[in-house]
């Protein structure tokens, strides 16, 4: 090979893209390649800002669930406090129940007035009666008086015929 004095340079370079040109088909193979697995960084891209908003609201979430659980704190002494409606529920159905009774009774109440007043009337002349009743009986007053004494006179005169008689066969009864 000759070698011509300062085309040394120029020749290496002729060389150097040669071989560069040699090179470009599968430099081009390979940026297709390339572009084709690039071709989902856009997409990458917008999914991984959406999933950056997501994570913004992560701390507005984490202030809401501790607002949530300061709210619902109270909820264990909430339910112990309704223990007692099941108990409440069964007492408001006997008083259910009991309702009409308790209408029925409520309207006898309301004839009660009327009732009261028929007895007033009747206890007025029954009191009319026994006063006169005791004006009757006032004059025998004396008269029992001498019977009561008359009464226990007969008694002593007849108490020593009983006992004879007690002494008699046959007398005392059984």
């Amino acid at each position: 090979m000759i070698s011509i004095p300062g085309l040394g340079g120029l020749a290496r370079g002729v060389a150097g893209l040669a071989g560069g040109l040699r090179a470009l088909p599968g430099m081009g193979e390979r940026l297709d390649a390339v572009a084709r697995y690039t071709a989902e960084l856009p997409a990458m891209n917008r999914a991984i800002d959406r999933v950056a908003q997501d994570t913004a609201a992560l701390s507005e979430l984490g202030r809401a669930m501790a607002e949530v659980a300061a709210a619902t704190r109270p909820l264990p002494e909430v339910a112990q406090a309704t223990a007692v409606l099941p108990g409440m529920d069964q007492r408001m159905a006997t008083i259910e129940s009991a309702m009409p009774a308790l209408v029925e009774v409520q309207q006898h109440l309301a004839e009660l007035p009327e009732a009261i007043q028929a007895m007033t009337t009747v206890l007025e002349q029954l009191r009319a009666s026994m006063a006169a009743l005791q004006s009757s009986i006032e004059p025998l007053a004396p008269s029992m008086s001498r019977l009561d004494g008359d009464v226990l006179t007969l008694h002593e005169a007849v108490q020593p015929l009983g006992r004879l008689a007690d002494r008699v066969p046959g007398g005392k009864r059984k």
